[in-house]
């Protein structure tokens, strides 16, 4: 009887082992995982899963988040590994990960080169500051991002978003939302084999290459960009991805009207922007006035049948930029105090779209307001900027004086609410050349409706200019958006990388920038006020639970045995 029941024992742990075998081996094969979280921040989207199931060549992440780090760090490391590590399930290459520690480098210059070179790779380092026991206070570097590389060429990816007005942990909450955005589109750009192209539209004085230069360099990181007439775009309407209208100066005539209309009508993606108002603030600076007066373009027409129009008005907004104004007598040693600058408001994009998702504030300098006009069913409008509800539109032509900043202003003053400076326009055009007779009409390529299609609309041409000093070989260009007073740097380029990005997407790449992470912190007021009580309820419950299912149990026991 002994034997019987010892090898049926033998016979059932074979068994099992062999059933978890198999089922090992099956998982291998079947690739099977439950996310239960509520916004299923571990589950990949389809993009995504067909991107890696397409690679063709091993990919490796050279990380350099590493080392002693600060807790909120520390999370955004693992979720960079865990997305990494669910990458290499769904890749039919390996996907293989290491870690490099900046603060390794034992000689100060040694470390000083590192992060010298990695910044001129495209890695931005970031000082913070750590508390250590006896309470002294030292600022420590760390690098929040990392290499991608597939053998031949490599991307470099920065982890970490700061946005203006976000604390600390919404910020690195933020980046860990944005980490399979940005891995994902490392890899396409390590994979692609054809570059998108984008262009500058010329020919009617839009801003030179050195105002652009700024905003060119981070284009050309993803994308190859030219500068293109209308005789260039008409040659072939399906070259270019996306074309850039950046501040004309001069009317357009009907030949570029034309190209710019049929490159839509065939799918092109077009960002305008556009200053309907002429205005100075070189005249200002140098006079203390200067006259704003209206400068149609000869584009009010297409723009009015796309579905929109730009108002020959001026945007003036409380939320502005401040800029330095003397408060001394003239002769006297200047002494210069902040004064808003209505006619720069500072936008705050709003959180519901993937274009302007977290973003910092954006800059404009004297902006038009936008209205959506027709009644066209097939186009969807969607607001990218706006001014805030305290915007006051000022009629042109008028005066634009520096004193005004001087001046006591009360909301009251501001009676006109808030005003759209960009919008995002969706769905089928219809050719503004429809109906109508023109001799330079190709009737045999021309088309009266584009397919479904999209645009962006800005009514100011300054939100893409960075500033340029100096001619020659003396030239300089400042940052796009940075601002040399307040030594702050608006969100003016990553709106409009995130502009074309959203333009030239049309797999729904962007879309990711919508996914969201609750944050769930702990209440530290409530935590300060009843320290006391939460230290004793973790104490003391979990003992008291365990005594009270010890004695359960030893009475269940007591009774079962009792006979």
């Amino acid at each position: 009887m002994q034997i019987t029941n010892k090898k049926k024992n033998i016979i059932q742990l074979l068994a099992s082992v062999l059933v978890v075998l198999f089922l090992y081996q099956l998982l291998q094969v079947f690739h099977f995982r439950i996310d239960l979280t509520s916004e299923k921040r571990f589950t990949l989207t389809e993009n995504t899963k067909q991107l890696l199931s397409n690679l063709e060549k091993p990919v490796y992440f050279e990380i350099y988040l590493d080392g002693e780090l600060p807790h909120g760090f520390n999370k955004l490391k693992n979720a960079t590994v865990d997305l990494i590590e669910e990458f290499g399930s769904y890749a039919n290459v390996n996907i293989e990960y290491r870690f490099v520690d900046p603060n390794e480098q034992l000689n100060p210059k040694q470390k000083e080169k590192l992060l010298r070179e990695l910044s001129e790779r495209g890695l931005k380092p970031t000082s913070i500051q750590e508390t250590s026991r006896d309470g002294s206070v030292k600022q420590k570097i760390i690098v929040p991002a990392l290499f991608v590389h597939d053998g031949k060429k490599e991307t470099a990816v920065n982890l970490l978003k700061s946005v203006n007005g976000l604390s600390a942990d919404q910020n690195l909450n933020h980046s860990i939302e944005s980490i399979e955005y940005e891995l994902s589109m490392a890899i396409r750009l390590l994979t692609q084999t054809k570059v998108k192209e984008i262009a500058f539209f010329t020919g009617q004085g839009e801003l030179g290459e050195y105002e652009v230069a700024d905003f060119t360099a981070s284009l050309l990181q993803r994308y190859k960009v030219s500068r293109a007439t209308a005789y260039e775009l008409s040659k072939d309407y399906k070259r270019f991805d996306c074309v850039i209208v950046a501040q004309p100066r001069n009317e357009f005539s009907k030949k570029a009207k034309y190209a710019l209309d049929q490159y839509i009508m065939n799918g092109g993606k077009v960002m305008w922007l556009i200053d309907e108002v002429a205005a100075s603030m070189d005249s200002i600076s140098a006079k203390g006035m200067s006259m704003a007066f209206y400068k149609p373009l000869n584009l009010e027409d297409q723009l009015f049948k796309y579905g929109v129009r730009i108002n020959p008005d001026l945007v003036m907004d409380v939320q502005s930029q401040l800029i330095p104004v003397q408060s001394t007598a003239t002769g006297q040693n200047g002494k210069y105090v902040p004064a808003p600058w209505y006619y720069s408001p500072l936008l705050a994009p709003p959180a519901n779209h993937p274009i302007t998702r977290k973003l910092n504030m954006v800059r404009v300098e004297f902006a038009n307001s936008i209205d959506k006009v027709g009644k066209d069913l097939n186009l969807k409008h969607t607001v990218l900027l706006a001014s805030s509800e305290y915007t006051r539109l000022e009629k042109v032509p008028t005066p634009i004086r520096l004193d005004i900043v001087g001046q006591k202003m009360e909301a009251k003053d501001f009676p006109d609410g808030s005003k759209v400076i960009s919008v995002l326009i969706e769905g089928k055009f219809q050719s503004i050349f429809k109906n109508r007779i023109w001799d330079g009409i190709d009737k045999v390529t021309y088309k009266s409706e584009s397919v479904s299609n999209k645009m962006i609309v800005i009514s100011d041409g300054d939100i893409i200019k960075n500033r340029v000093r100096g001619v020659g070989s003396n030239i300089q260009m400042e940052a796009l958006g940075y601002d040399r007073y307040s030594r702050k740097t608006y969100g003016n380029r990553n709106f409009l990388l995130n502009c074309v990005d959203y333009l030239c997407d049309d797999e729904g790449w962007m879309n990711l920038r919508s996914r969201e992470v609750k944050l769930r912190l702990l209440d530290k007021t409530k935590i300060r006020e009843h320290r006391l009580y939460y230290q004793v309820l973790n104490l003391v419950l979990p003992i008291f639970l365990l005594l009270v299912f010890g004695l359960v149990w030893h009475f269940i026991r007591r009774k079962r045995y009792a006979d």
